[in-house]
């Protein structure tokens, strides 16, 4: 499916729609957004490419947390800044595309419905960039929009990551070419000091980078806002902290869903 960047009618917010969309009702729009972006994406990863034309310090996976909850959950404050919108989360993955990035996990929380960008959102990572794209969904409720949307992603690289309780009711989607992925993270998989978020490029719904999913929303490992640095200086920061040195200290279903051991579990499951 080929895809065109623009300004939506409503809000004026960026969006990704199809030729057709861009032909028949904004003809004044700029269809050349997409290679722009793609164009901006292939100078972000030469600058910083070493001589040899290896990446200083390559991502392999984007977690993101698109819905507030996800952000709150390590955190007894509210967030006070402005959540990242559709244009955002397109900027966060076209910079850890150009960094090497392969798989992006989304945290939901329990409803598709309630993040209105979030199929644009999906879209662009896989026919853009070819993610490999996991959805966490923290219930087992879909509606018939969700299972219509879940249906236009492109099935073998997309991936509904579930808890073990609602996998059970979740596989009538298998027959409809939906991959399962469950979500629990078992105690012998992880690792007491973790240094699996020096591959990961992790993100909050108000842009704050942390290092991993496991310690959203606590100041000891912030890392900075995707809006005032480039991920790529924040990754090559030696000053930030880009491992978790003590993972007994948070709750085990921090770990549910990290992107890493989703993508060994999704390797493991397709071999032959």
């Amino acid at each position: 499916m080929a895809l065109y960047g623009g300004m939506c009618a409503d809000q004026g917010r960026p969006s990704v729609r199809s030729k057709t969309y861009w032909n028949k009702n904004q003809r004044g729009a700029d269809p050349f957004e997409m290679p722009k972006r793609v164009a901006k994406g292939i100078e972000a990863c030469r600058s910083h490419m070493d001589e040899d034309g290896t990446v200083a310090r390559p991502l392999r996976y984007i977690w993101i947390y698109v819905t507030e909850a996800g952000l709150l959950q390590n955190s007894k404050q509210s967030s006070s800044k402005d959540l990242l919108g559709l244009d955002g989360w397109l900027n966060v993955i076209d910079e850890s595309a150009s960094m090497g990035a392969e798989w992006m996990v989304v945290y939901v929380g329990a409803s598709l419905s309630q993040v209105p960008y979030l199929w644009e959102v999906c879209a662009w990572a896989q026919d853009i960039h070819q993610l490999s794209v996991g959805l966490h969904l923290t219930s087992n409720c879909l509606s018939e929009d969700d299972l219509e949307r879940l249906g236009r992603l492109v099935p073998e690289k997309t991936y509904l990551i579930a808890d073990k309780a609602h996998l059970a009711s979740l596989r009538f989607l298998e027959s409809k070419g939906i991959r399962l992925c469950e979500a629990n993270v078992q105690d012998m998989e992880r690792d007491t000091h973790c240094t699996k978020p020096g591959e990961i490029a992790c993100v909050g719904a108000d842009g704050s980078l942390f290092s991993c999913g496991l310690v959203l929303g606590d100041e000891r490992y912030a890392m900075g806002d995707c809006r005032d640095r480039s991920l790529d200086d924040v990754k090559n920061d030696e000053s930030l902290p880009h491992a978790v040195p003590d993972t007994s200290a948070f709750p085990h279903s921090g770990c549910d869903a990290c992107p890493p051991l989703m993508a060994m579990r999704v390797l493991e499951n397709e071999a032959p």
